[in-house]
């Protein structure tokens, strides 16, 4: 297999229906990808405001990239895939296993820790947990029991190979992953695993995102009163509670109250954030609720929090929001 069945110059074909802006984008990506080593500077300045349905054929290369599973020298990524598949299908067939046979030193009601029916019993209640998330995860997207499959493996691997516990959350990342695998134009980026070491490298990074940290919530709730102090002081005289926001944004990273689309393209401008990742986050979460200022501004409690958990029912335009998040960033380095 050679590297151009990656079939770079694909991605600027049929571009019917495109913008010109937007054909221009894929264009000039796609300059950067034909050279041997990719220029990760010039490809994060091009990406930064995500990809639309118009640009969605770039995401996956790109976050494979930008997320440090294909190298920037792309005469390895064939073999990166080629390699991630053998030893994928070794780790399924090694940690994912029938009812062991009975020994005669061993037995189902055995609690030793060495027993390979204790194992096996821990590994069917991790493997239950996971798949009463999946089910619900993402369905109209993911619903197909072959994608629900999919994704339970990826989740109960990931959490058997690090010797994690499940958390809830988890599913949401695997799942725009998974998506983005399986819905690539390019058949060679069309693999589970890909997804599943995508996911590994994701949770080495968020492996201290599942808890609510009181400090950055309140840092988030400063910067908001900075950014728009008449906002900030309607939300706390409605006693608006901002480890909520927290938790459905900066925990999960927006993975869950968007479209799908949405969500993948806000994921889009996190991963071109290599080291403000973080510092970003804040600044979009405060682009969203400027967005929703007018309706905000005037809700009780109730009816702030019904619009903040029903994000996908608002008319918020995506684009607007990144672009603010930008500006008021640059902005708030100035001062």
């Amino acid at each position: 297999m050679q590297n151009q069945e990656f079939d770079i110059e694909s991605l600027s074909q049929n571009l019917e229906g495109i913008s010109n802006d937007y054909q221009q984008l894929i264009k000039d990506v796609q300059n950067i990808l034909r050279n041997e080593i990719v220029d990760e500077d010039g490809l994060i300045k091009l990406c930064q405001q995500g990809f639309t349905n118009q640009t969605s054929r770039l995401r996956g290369i790109i976050w494979r990239l930008l997320l440090g599973y294909f190298p920037l020298n792309r005469k390895y990524w064939t073999q990166v895939i080629i390699k991630n598949k053998d030893n994928y299908e070794k780790i399924k067939k090694e940690n994912i296993k029938k009812a062991p046979p009975q020994k005669k030193n061993d037995h189902p009601l055995s609690r030793n820790t060495d027993s390979d029916w204790n194992n096996h019993f821990q590994d069917q209640q991790l493997w239950s947990k996971i798949q009463k998330d999946v089910i619900r995860t993402r369905a109209k997207e993911l619903g197909k029991e072959e994608y629900r499959e999919m994704l339970n493996r990826i989740l109960f691997l990931c959490c058997k190979l690090n010797k994690m516990d499940y958390v809830q959350g988890m599913n949401e990342f695997a799942a725009l992953i998974l998506y983005m695998c399986i819905s690539d134009p390019n058949e060679k980026l069309q693999n589970e695993s890909d997804a599943f070491y995508c996911f590994m490298i994701l949770m080495t990074s968020l492996k201290n995102n599942f808890q609510l940290q009181k400090e950055k919530v309140r840092a988030f709730q400063d910067l908001l009163k900075k950014v728009d102090w008449k906002l900030h002081d309607h939300l706390v005289n409605q006693k608006m509670d901002f480890s909520i926001l927290y938790v459905k944004w900066f925990m999960i990273l927006f993975a869950q109250d968007f479209h799908i689309d949405d969500s993948l393209r806000i994921w889009d401008c996190l991963f071109c954030q290599k080291n403000n990742r973080e510092e970003f986050l804040q600044y979009l979460a405060i682009s969203f609720l400027i967005q929703l200022r007018e309706d905000l501004i005037v809700g009780d409690f109730g009816q702030i929090l019904l619009i903040l958990q029903n994000l996908e029912k608002q008319a918020i335009n995506l684009s607007e929001v990144i672009q603010r998040a930008y500006l008021l960033q640059k902005e708030q380095k100035k001062c």
